[in-house]
């Protein structure tokens, strides 16, 4: 039996990248031969376990064949025979292709180091196609390495351009795709997701972004500010033609989709004329009175984004923060204001005072 440390690990020790988690590679062995050893299979499907001392997961070298459309249409033959060299021809790109033995020794068939030295995401052979999630992940790479100064080989994004299909595209799954876009979007550079994503011509499957230069330049502002993935998502999102759907097609988590929302209800209130009572209607749109450090957010990021695209305002987004720091100001007054009421009287007394408040702060700036 022989034991191979194999992929991130390995990449990022040769990039100079901290290792965050180490996986191994077992060739000539079994899945009863680990589970004597008191490995613990953690998958189902796949012999793959966790070392009864270290937790790191080890799994039987294997090989794949292509039997069904999509990312997950593949036979897997995990046998004592597969060789570490068929093992890693089955990776993505040459940098994940590469394994470690014990005495330090790499094996590395299809020249990732030398890519890595030449800071190429390169993809290991023809078998690159037959899984077309391996695009979303050559672009969050290309984002997440740029700061190294990685970049995509021009044959493989010749090959993205030219061997996947829009059936194979339309069968990943979403969720999948979503989790590539999420790395991407705490990377140092998510605006290189899209743009590989573009060049690959795939972007339309699951973003209907009007204008990706736009995109793009937006993304390199907004992430100097804003590094977290819910407010960088909901940023990209605003440039969608239609924020719903495709926060519907990728199925987002809830609460990406919440601040989406939310910023397209301040861009409506920031770009239109309102009157007191309508604007008492976008707070509670944006449920201000239940989340308003959400809702707060969302304002700061829409005014900075119309700020970025020189929209022209009706409401100043400097106002409309002010206007919500008067009505958390107000709340201990305002439910004083409401104790001896009745239920019933209560909701339109509430509407009152708040409204107030809103008049009262617009008419003095």
């Amino acid at each position: 039996m022989n034991v191979y440390l194999v992929g991130g690990a390995v990449r990022d020790e040769l990039i100079g990248r901290e290792i965050k988690e180490k996986d191994w590679v077992v060739v000539g062995s079994t899945e009863e031969d680990l589970l004597a050893k008191k490995f613990k299979k953690i998958n189902s499907q796949f012999p793959v376990f966790l070392h009864p001392e270290t937790k790191e997961e080890y799994a039987l070298a294997r090989k794949e064949k292509k039997v069904s459309p999509g990312h997950q249409g593949f036979k897997f033959i995990f046998d004592p025979s597969v060789t570490i060299e068929e093992d890693l021809k089955r990776r993505d790109f040459t940098m994940n292709a590469i394994a470690k033995k014990d005495n330090g020794e790499l094996i590395d068939p299809y020249a990732g180091v030398a890519d890595i030295n030449n800071k190429l995401i390169k993809h290991v052979s023809e078998f690159f196609t037959e899984d077309p999630l391996r695009v979303f992940r050559c672009a969050r790479f290309a984002a997440t390495l740029k700061s190294f100064g990685f970049k995509v080989s021009d044959e493989t994004i010749s090959l993205m351009q030219t061997k996947f299909s829009k059936d194979e595209f339309l069968s990943l799954s979403a969720e999948r795709v979503w989790i590539e876009t999420q790395k991407a979007m705490i990377s140092e550079h998510p605006e290189e997701y899209f743009s590989v994503l573009n060049k690959a011509d795939c972007l339309h499957y699951f973003f209907n972004l009007r204008d990706i230069n736009e995109v793009i330049d937006l993304i390199k502002h907004v992430k100097k500010k804003y590094v977290g993935d819910v407010e960088r998502w909901a940023a990209v999102n605003s440039l969608s033609i239609d924020q719903k759907k495709t926060n519907e097609l990728l199925k987002i988590p809830k609460k990406f989709s919440k601040l989406s929302d939310k910023i397209q209800e301040c861009i409506r209130l920031f770009t239109q004329k309102n009157s007191d009572l309508e604007i008492l209607d976008s707070l509670h749109k944006m449920s201000f009175f239940r989340e308003s450090s959400s809702a707060r957010k969302a304002m700061e990021l829409c005014g900075d984004l119309l700020k970025l695209r020189g929209s022209s305002l009706s409401l100043e987004p400097s106002l409309m923060l002010n206007i919500a720091d008067k009505l958390e100001e107000s709340k201990i007054e305002i439910n004083h204001s409401l104790k001896d009421m009745k239920d019933e009287d209560k909701k339109s007394k509430l509407s009152e005072l708040r409204l107030n408040i809103i008049r009262k702060t617009r008419t003095n700036l």
